[in-house]
């Protein structure tokens, strides 16, 4: 790669990150806000819902990435223009299409990344997000205070004393979720984490209500699953949550398998709109006659494009999910595109040539 080949690529590179960084922000404050609800009747702090809302960056990073740097690309064109370096490079005997090069790499290499991302990290972040958002919604968080610390369904939990890092000493609880016995419970000191009530040297009272009969057992350790007193069952897993090579296992029609089908498809054809947009950018940008000043126009018309095109893909891409036969249009729209735009880099080699 020789030294003009350099330049154009860390130009568009830096360019490229800055903007998907921006653009990314900006996505993640829109979509961050949906779940301002959970930091304030959960009760977790600031830092820890940065981080459990971090995973949607991952999605948001995946679809900016093809836009970012096709508009990077033609950004970074437009200012080889507007300085009259590619009227320079052009009397010197140097084609145009020697700058198509750098844009071929990054879009290998974005294409790679978005594959990637498309079969592992994406599906990774979002059963993180999931879980994370399961087991805040149905977490119990219990105040750091003596007195009735969880009460619930017939299930009520008393500490005489907080210690400190949610331990408490004297716990008391009163079973009666049963309508035929009652269970009483003491212990000399108890902790809720992660749903889970773990009482330290104690003693269950087991009472029959009909005979008023009772048992004692003696414990070192009892752990209580809240899990039963909240009804919280197992969290279902997300079509998003799984791997690309697990979302065709399923053959049933039923809505759930058509909506893993559809993402699969999406998931197969979203990374190729990097190369569709980018070297649209690369013939809109670089047509002659080169003008001096921004062409507005040529940069306008690629910015609609990009988001029109975009915006009917993930559409039919969408529709897909209730219409499997919708699926050939997204096949139909990016293959004859690529095709398309391949076709014209060929040509126009051809004709330099």
């Amino acid at each position: 790669m020789n030294r003009l080949a350099r330049e154009v690529l860390v130009k568009i590179f830096r360019t490229t990150v800055y903007s998907t960084a921006a653009l990314a922000f900006c996505a993640w404050i829109v979509q961050s806000s949906r779940y301002l609800g959970i930091l304030n009747t959960s009760g977790i702090s600031l830092s820890k819902f940065l981080k459990f809302t971090s995973y949607l960056s991952v999605d948001i990073v995946a679809v900016i990435f093809p836009i970012a740097l096709a508009v990077s690309a033609a950004f970074v064109y437009q200012r080889f223009i507007e300085s009259q370096q590619l009227v320079a490079l052009q009397s010197a005997g140097i084609s145009p299409m020697k700058m198509l090069s750098p844009l071929l790499v990054l879009i290998g290499l974005m294409v790679c990344y978005l594959y990637a991302n498309n079969a592992y990290i994406s599906p990774l972040a979002w059963k993180k997000f999931r879980a994370q958002e399961f087991k805040i919604k149905n977490n119990i968080n219990p105040p750091e205070s003596a007195g009735s610390i969880f009460s619930s369904n017939g299930f009520s939990v008393y500490a005489q004393e907080y210690i400190g890092d949610l331990y408490f000493r004297d716990i008391f609880i009163v079973d009666v979720r049963n309508p035929e016995k009652t269970y009483t419970y003491y212990a000399r000191r108890g902790t809720i984490r992660n749903n889970i009530l773990l009482l330290i040297k104690g003693e269950r009272i087991e009472i029959e209500l009909k005979t008023h009969r009772d048992s004692i057992m003696q414990f070192q350790s009892y752990n209580c699953d809240l899990k039963e007193v909240l009804s919280v069952g197992n969290r279902p897993s997300q079509p998003n949550e799984k791997f690309i090579c697990d979302l065709l296992l399923e053959s049933a029609n039923d809505p759930e398998t058509m909506m893993q089908r559809a993402l699969f498809h999406q998931k197969m054809l979203s990374p190729l709109l990097a190369f569709i947009f980018s070297l649209l950018a690369f013939f809109m940008i670089l047509q002659s006659p080169y003008r001096r000043k921004p062409t507005i126009f040529r940069m306008g018309c690629l910015v609609v494009t990009i988001v029109l095109f975009q915006g009917v893909f993930f559409w039919i891409a969408n529709a897909s999910a209730k219409n499997p036969e919708l699926i050939i249009l997204n096949y139909v729209l990016v293959g004859s595109s690529f095709l398309a735009i391949t076709t014209l880099v060929i040509q126009k080699r051809k004709s330099i040539e």
